[in-house]
C-alpha cells in the first residue's frame, strides 16, 4: 500500500477515471495489459529513493488521470512542493510542523500561520481558530 501524499484529488479523479470507463469514454484495456500496467507501476515505485521520489510519483499519476478525463485541473507541481516543504517540516520536528503555512496549489496564497503553535492550541472553537492575533 502506498504512503498517500496525495489523497482527496488522487481519489476523485479516479472516481472520474471511472466514471468515464462507465460512460464508454475511456475503453479499458484487456486483463493482461491491466496486470502487466500494475506490476510495473508497483515496480517503478519500490525503486523511488526517498518520499520525495513517492511524492512526485503520486503527483504524476493523479496527472496522468487529469489528463485522461475532464477533472478539473491544477497545478501539480505546485502541490508537490507543498508536501515537500511539509515533509521537511515534519522532519525538522514532528511536533511542530503543523505551525506552518503553505502555498496553496489552487490558488498561489501562501497560508498565515496559525496564531498559536499546534501542541499549544487547546481550543479548536471557530472563534478561536479565526483568530488573527491572540
Amino acid at each position: 500500500m502506498q504512503d498517500q501524499w496525495y489523497t482527496f484529488n488522487m481519489f476523485d479523479a479516479q472516481a472520474w477515471y471511472v466514471r468515464d470507463i462507465i460512460m464508454g469514454r475511456i475503453q479499458v484495456p484487456d486483463l493482461a495489459a491491466r496486470q502487466a500496467d500494475v506490476a510495473q507501476r508497483q515496480a517503478d515505485e519500490a525503486a523511488l529513493a526517498d518520499d520525495y521520489a513517492c511524492i512526485a510519483y503520486q503527483g504524476n499519476y493523479t496527472k496522468e488521470l487529469i489528463d485522461e478525463t475532464d477533472y478539473p485541473c491544477f497545478d501539480i507541481e505546485a502541490a508537490n512542493k507543498a508536501f515537500y516543504e511539509w515533509k521537511k517540516n515534519k522532519k525538522k520536528s514532528i511536533m511542530e510542523f503543523r505551525n506552518y503555512g503553505h502555498v496553496s496549489p489552487m490558488t498561489g496564497a501562501v497560508a498565515p500561520a496559525h496564531h498559536t503553535g499546534w501542541a499549544d492550541a487547546l481550543d479548536d472553537s471557530l472563534e478561536t481558530y479565526l483568530q488573527t492575533d491572540q
